[in-house]
């Protein structure tokens, strides 16, 4: 049932409230306490009654400057932050709130109200917040990446030290407020973009697509240096972004694929053909003139076994035997053979196989081949014309010999070795009497008079035209040659010309018997003989 008795709604507010309310005199002796207050001094209000607010909460400032404060002007005044009191059970509370004088329609100050609430614990937990903020903001600060926060409206919240030396051209923009487009556009006023050729408008439209685009990993080239750059929106619309500067890991790449093009250039210069396949014969490596056999180019050979190319069943066979033998021995294998080109056209290589093995044990098959079809052919020539000139060589050597022949029977017929009478032979000279003529004639007059026992050699110069010193010489040791034999040289047909040449040359004929003609020399003979019988 309702109670009919009158509610003291101020005393019922005063000691409902959840926040503890203290009533001081104007000396700040506490008249009276809700349960609020009673709990945060954890005993019964009767004890704290006739206290000194001072003396009972034990605060670090005292409450009595602000005290009187507040009873001269009339006015309520707000606690110091932070307010700490310290309770009889050793408790440090942080309390808010303030003072407020109770005015009685008179205008006196009946008492001061007190009002407390008790932040020890908001504080606490505002200055953990703030402790880890300064350790997130440390740890932002000592990555040597940039860090970067922008808000929906693409305006710089939070940015790292690293994020502002990424973008040396940007920094005077990099600022808490400004928006995205603005750092873009103030390094493009310091030339950031002018390494790509392309116009501001269209630098600052790539950029701003590049940020818009949330998840997303790339790299770009701002100036001198490489960044990769990564952004996620976050639920509120907000974009936090990573930049990492990767100018060295982009020159390596760069590097690396300058080397790559480079041993390319060489492969594709070099002319020999290459290639590197691995255990199961895909083609992991192929030079350009490997790919030009096939009809093909280098990126379409690799991945492909020999199979995939067209060549002849034996050539398959015979390269399928080198690279299992060149697994199996680990040893360097080479054969000379023919390859088939799709056009029909039989190439001859020289392959030679080498294994090839990685760090980590991997063996491929290292093959190179030299195109020897021109040396193949040339050798063929070669072998075809020593096999026409030994030919031509043994129909020279017959002709060689007929010529001997023909020449022995001309020697024989141009100075035929006569016996006109028994005990005298006649040889007439016609032409030049050479050094092989003279030795030819001097050895067979020689052994005709041995033979025959010829007392005579008649040698008739009646065919020689002209004689020189060479000519007159050999005269003279045939002569001399059959004197040796004890038979009697005798020279006939020496005309007036030769008579005066031999005169020139100074030819000693002493002891050689001249006649002017065969006839005479032959009736000088025979008569010779007649007397000496």
């Amino acid at each position: 049932m309702p109670s009919d008795a009158p509610v003291d709604l101020y005393s019922l507010a005063f000691t409902s409230c959840v926040d503890p309310l203290l009533l001081l005199d104007d000396s700040g002796r506490i008249l009276a306490l809700n349960p609020a207050a009673e709990r945060l001094f954890s005993s019964p209000g009767a004890t704290a009654r006739g206290r000194s607010i001072d003396e009972a909460l034990r605060p670090e400032l005292p409450l009595g400057a602000l005290l009187e404060q507040v009873l001269r002007d009339r006015a309520p005044r707000a606690l110091p932050p932070d307010f700490a009191l310290h309770l009889a059970d050793e408790r440090v509370v942080l309390a808010e709130g303030h003072l407020s004088p109770l005015v009685d329609p008179a205008g006196a100050c009946a008492a001061v109200l007190l009002a407390l609430r008790d932040v020890t614990e908001r504080r606490r937990a505002e200055q953990a917040a703030r402790d880890q903020g300064a350790r997130l903001h440390a740890a932002l600060e000592a990555l040597d990446v940039g860090f970067v926060i922008y808000d929906a409206e693409e305006r710089l919240c939070f940015f790292n030290t690293a994020y502002r030396s990424l973008y040396p051209e940007c920094a005077a923009a990099i600022q808490i407020g400004n928006t995205f487009e603005d750092v873009v556009r103030e390094g493009c006023r310091n030339g950031i973009h002018l390494h790509s050729g392309l116009s501001e408008e269209e630098w600052v439209a790539g950029r701003i697509a590049d940020h818009r685009r949330s998840g997303d990993v790339y790299m770009r080239r701002f100036g001198d240096r490489w960044i990769t750059l990564k952004s996620c929106r976050l639920a509120d619309g907000s974009f936090v972004g990573l930049r990492i500067d990767t100018t060295e890991l982009k020159e390596v790449e760069l590097a690396l694929e300058r080397e790559r093009q480079f041993i390319r250039l060489v492969l594709d210069t070099i002319p020999i053909i290459v290639t590197v396949k691995d255990r199961d014969g895909k083609m992991k490596l192929v030079s350009k003139g490997y790919a030009e056999l096939y009809n093909t180019t280098p990126e379409g050979a690799v991945g492909k076994t020999l199979a995939d190319m067209p060549p002849s069943h034996a050539e398959l066979s015979t390269i399928g035997e080198m690279d299992r033998e060149v697994l199996a021995r680990m040893q360097r294998v080479s054969r000379v053979q023919p390859v088939a080109r799709p056009d029909g056209e039989v190439r001859w290589m020289s392959i030679i196989k080498v294994p090839l093995v990685e760090q980590d044990g991997t063996a491929h098959i290292l093959a190179i081949g030299t195109d020897i079809t021109a040396q193949r052919e040339h050798e063929e020539d070669m072998a075809a014309t020593i096999a026409e000139l030994e030919r031509q060589k043994e129909a020279i050597a017959d002709q060689l010999a007929v010529i001997q022949r023909q020449q022995a029977l001309i020697r024989a017929l141009s100075t035929p070795i006569l016996q006109v009478a028994e005990g005298v032979l006649a040889v007439p000279f016609i032409g030049a009497l050479d050094d092989a003529r003279a030795t030819d004639v001097t050895s067979k007059l020689l052994d005709e008079v041995v033979r025959t026992g010829a007392r005579f050699a008649i040698i008739d110069v009646t065919g020689i035209e002209s004689v020189d010193a060479a000519t007159a010489d050999h005269l003279v040791r045939i002569v001399r040659a059959i004197r040796l034999l004890g038979a009697s040289g005798v020279l006939t047909g020496i005309g007036p010309a030769v008579a005066q040449s031999m005169c020139g040359l100074g030819v000693d004929l002493s002891g050689v018997t001249t006649h002017g003609n065969l006839r005479a020399g032959i009736e000088v003979c025979l008569r010779a003989l007649r007397e000496r019988r």
